[in-house]
């Protein structure tokens, strides 16, 4: 049996309204090169039978099941189990352009020792089912023919919503194993965290200006917003690991990103009803009095508007700076639409 020159890891969590929508998608795409690890992971709904239901014909599809443990340790077991050269990781309710992997085999052909491609994508925010907000993060061009000028670029490429996530990103099998890297077993930052790792080892990357994935986010109820108690802890970990691969070049660009990203970390305590008024509380002073805030606070380059209100945010008295905060985590909660308009501005 030929192997597959793609591998496509699929955690799937309680999709069974979205699963079908996807799988149809990729059964679609004009190529047979590769394969579908789809990785339930613990579902509680009827996830796995409409998988079963889904893929039965189709000898490129795989359905395996393990305990509930998040997507990290679920894109973990895929790649344990993959098969193809090029490594492909989506979620269940997104889905690719159709012609991703015939667009990716084409620069591959092209530029046989890349280790790693980087495409554009869309952003979609949802109130509910309904389309709030739609959003291009294009890429320019280009082919970065070293690491050191790769990295260089790193801030240049996370502020423009690029470097985070891993749909948007065909990665090298080999590169991955070799050097033993695997997601994090969080509940957040765990691709980005995966990413950094990943780009220490990168020579040659593609910038592919094609849009190639579309992401629908549901404003307030995606894994994005969830609170849980460590999250900071995990964002505070890529602001340093960002620090340590960039030899702390543009170390100002990332302690805006991260006054950024704390935000959302907030908003998160602000949503949640697993703790109570007090804990909240006692959460967020415990992030403000971090030293890493303390240190981005202080260092945050100001280079848009909005980033300049953060840094003013963040230098204000702590209730003005909580009650902006809890303003805003309601905006983004009750009205997603006007959030998903503020953001374009981010």
């Amino acid at each position: 049996m030929v192997e597959p020159k793609f591998s496509i890891i699929i955690p799937v969590y309680n999709a069974e309204q979205t699963i079908t929508k996807t799988i149809n998608v990729l059964k679609e795409m004009p190529t047979s090169n590769f394969e579908v690890l789809l990785i339930n992971d613990g579902s509680s709904d009827n996830t796995k039978k409409v998988i079963e239901d889904c893929i039965s014909s189709d000898s490129r599809f795989f359905l395996f099941s393990k305990k509930n443990g998040g997507p990290g340790p679920a894109r973990n077991f895929g790649i344990e189990h993959a098969k193809g050269d090029y490594l492909l990781f989506f979620d269940a309710d997104d889905f690719p352009n159709k012609t991703i992997l015939a667009d990716y085999a084409d620069i591959i052909s092209k530029n046989s020792n890349l280790d790693l491609i980087i495409s554009s994508f869309i952003f979609r925010t949802l109130n509910q089912v309904k389309l709030a907000d739609e959003k291009e993060y294009l890429v320019e061009e280009y082919f970065y023919t070293s690491n050191e000028a790769f990295l260089l670029d790193m801030y240049k490429l996370m502020n423009q919503q690029l470097m985070y996530v891993v749909w948007n990103k065909c990665y090298r099998r080999d590169i991955i194993l070799n050097n033993n890297i695997r997601f994090k077993d969080y509940r957040s930052c765990e691709d980005r965290i995966f990413n950094l790792a990943y780009y220490k080892h990168c020579s040659f990357v593609v910038m592919n200006p094609k849009v190639e994935y579309v992401y629908e986010f549901n404003g307030g109820q995606g894994i994005t917003n969830q609170y849980n108690k460590n999250k900071f802890a995990t964002f505070k970990e890529f602001y340093e690991r960002s620090n340590a691969v960039t030899n702390n070049k543009n170390k100002e660009g990332m302690a805006a990103l991260l006054l950024k990203g704390t935000i959302s970390v907030i908003f998160s305590i602000f949503e949640t009803n697993k703790i109570d008024k007090k804990q909240k509380k006692i959460e967020i002073n415990t992030i403000l009095n971090d030293s890493s805030i303390l240190e981005a606070k202080k260092q945050a380059i100001t280079d848009t508007t909005a980033k300049k209100i953060t840094k003013i945010l963040f230098n204000m008295p702590k209730p003005v700076l909580i009650l902006v905060l809890s303003t805003g985590s309601f905006v983004e909660t009750k009205m997603p639409r006007v959030m998903a308009l503020l953001k374009r501005k981010y």
